[in-house]
């Protein structure tokens, strides 16, 4: 058979490609170049076995091309098409280049995150490789013609495409499906990994989910609450800090052993209570903040059940207290939705947001004015920006970095995997600072008792296994992503007023800490009877003169 002649392709080309061969062309590009981490793991499991490998590939494409056939019929085919290789694009490049999952919780931390949070994911490694791999693909896309059939034979072509796909689909995964099935069914990361598949059905469960949060029933929690012998029967107001901290992980906290003293200050206190292997509920804000202020533990915590319970400041506020929430990061993630919180501001000290964002440095001012103008009981919690990344060099002034030379961008290609380390590091040395001036203040305060616990929400990934920042799926997340900071000061007028022993707080330290026990633990150190509070799971429960 003869070579079509140029006049028969200049036609061809005229005529357009037709509907079914433009998404095979678009699916094969999708899978075969914008699902590297897919790739990366089908043959680490399929290893050895290269023909297994092309099969379960072939239908994980198949499954795209029944995508396309079936949400983009007709003229809605290239629009479809673009968005699903802008989508493919943009998640391949966060998987390959930071190893994180586009899971519902993903998604939903994206959508709540900051405007100066965000700029900094956005560099000029992103912007060309999503260029190249993502926004040039469409245009070309665009410029393709496509025959398209007449209404009345759509009403056979459109359900036709799509039993073709899903014909596909099963050929396939029916090839060796006894292996295909079990590889499926025990390795829930592969398909975690494929795009746009992970990012579309994590898109829906959020759409889903936050609809279906709308319409909870909120119930009362510790409608019962009343305030102790010890903190009613005084006309000395209590202040509590509660520092809510951000994406520290135990590791380099140098109280929890890290070969490097990134918490001299702290260290440097005998008055410090540090309790060592304490675990996270989750891996990121938006699960682990609402978790560890509700009352349910991270076994029985779901965002619905969250939703449809009061939490620990509704309880706190309901004895009187006066709960404060001053957030220098994402907001109070729906933790504060019955009260208010604010912003910190930036003329609280001007030098601590020279950077154009603030540091936690911007709390002290603050807790200054707190300790002078409180009259009545308060709780004043704090939300730190703390070792929040790419850019960990935006979260401490220079003058502080001890460890150098540190990594002074948000792209982690621009250093060294030391230099990363280092600017890590630092922040830890940041947040060091902070947490001892705040100590240091609440200790010189006459007119109030004073007290602090502080929590990490998460830990972070710094390169392990290939691996950055955080956000895996908790199942799978590495130690470093889990195991987090949870210290707790105690003033001496404090220790005298409610009667807790720091000696007996010191020697149970060990015995094992999670976020589960922030609620429980916060009304026992405030002094606050109900029965919402469970006492196995309140750390002064051993240590109180009044514990049960």
């Amino acid at each position: 058979m003869q070579d079509p002649t140029p006049e028969t392709r200049n036609t061809m080309l005229r005529n357009g490609l037709p509907h079914f061969a433009l998404n095979l062309a678009g699916a094969t590009y999708i899978m075969a170049l914008l699902n590297t981490a897919f790739w990366q793991r089908l043959m680490t499991l399929f290893e050895g076995d290269l023909l297994a490998a092309i099969g379960l590939a072939a239908a994980v494409g198949a499954l795209t091309l029944l995508l396309l056939e079936l949400i983009g019929p007709s003229v809605l085919q290239k629009p479809v098409l673009a968005v699903l290789i802008l989508i493919s694009a943009s998640a391949n490049y966060f998987q390959t280049t930071f190893g994180v999952f586009i899971d519902e919780e993903m998604v939903r931390s994206t959508l709540e995150t900051t405007v100066a949070e965000s700029r900094h994911l956005i560099t000029a490694s992103m912007v060309l490789k999503i260029g190249l791999t993502g926004v040039l693909p469409v245009l070309i896309l665009w410029k393709i013609p496509v025959r398209r059939a007449r209404v009345i034979h759509q009403l056979w072509r459109y359900p036709l495409g799509v039993v073709v796909s899903f014909a596909l689909v099963i050929g396939f995964l029916f090839t060796n499906y006894k292996t295909y099935s079990s590889v499926l069914r025990e390795n829930h990361a592969l398909m975690q990994s494929y795009q746009p598949g992970a990012t579309l059905l994590s898109v829906a469960k959020f759409i889903k989910n936050e609809y279906a949060t709308g319409r909870i029933e909120v119930a009362p929690l510790g409608e019962d609450v009343a305030q102790g012998a010890q903190l009613s029967n005084s006309d000395k107001p209590l202040v509590f800090v509660l520092f809510v901290g951000e994406t520290t992980r135990a590791a380099n906290f140098g109280l929890e052993g890290y070969e490097r003293n990134t918490t001299p200050n702290l260290a440097a206190r005998e008055d410090v209570i540090y309790f060592p292997n304490t675990t996270s509920c989750g891996t990121v804000t938006t699960v682990s903040v609402p978790c560890m202020f509700s009352p349910f533990s991270q076994d029985d915590y779901s965002r619905d059940q969250y939703f449809a319970s009061e939490n620990l400041v509704d309880v706190i506020s309901r004895a009187g207290f006066d709960v404060q929430w001053w957030d220098n990061n994402t907001g109070d993630q729906t933790v504060m939705q019955r009260l208010d919180w604010a912003k910190v501001d930036a003329t609280w000290d001007p030098d601590a947001c020279a950077a154009g964002e603030c540091t936690d440095a911007i709390f002290l001012p603050l807790i200054d004015q707190v300790l002078e103008t409180a009259t009545g009981n308060t709780l004043l919690i704090l939300h730190m920006i703390g070792s929040h990344g790419p850019a960990y060099f935006m979260r401490y002034p220079e003058s502080r970095a001890q460890f150098t030379p540190d990594c002074r961008s948000a792209e982690f290609a621009d250093c060294t995997d030391q230099e990363i380390i280092n600017a890590y590091d630092n922040t830890i040395i940041e947040a060091d600072y902070v947490l001892a001036g705040a100590i240091e203040r609440l200790s010189q305060a006459q007119n109030v008792d004073t007290a602090m616990l502080y929590i990490s929400d998460h830990g972070e990934s710094l390169g392990e296994g290939g691996v950055f920042l955080h956000g895996l799926p908790r199942f799978m997340a590495p130690d470093v992503q889990t195991h987090v900071p949870f210290l707790v000061w105690l003033g001496q007028s404090y220790q005298s007023r409610f009667g807790i022993d720091q000696t007996c707080l010191e020697s149970n330290r060990n015995s094992g800490t999670s976020q589960d026990m922030v609620f429980h633990s916060m009304l026992g150190l405030l002094n606050l009877d109900t029965e919402a509070r469970n006492p196995r799971l309140d750390i002064t429960t051993a240590c109180s003169a009044d514990a049960g």
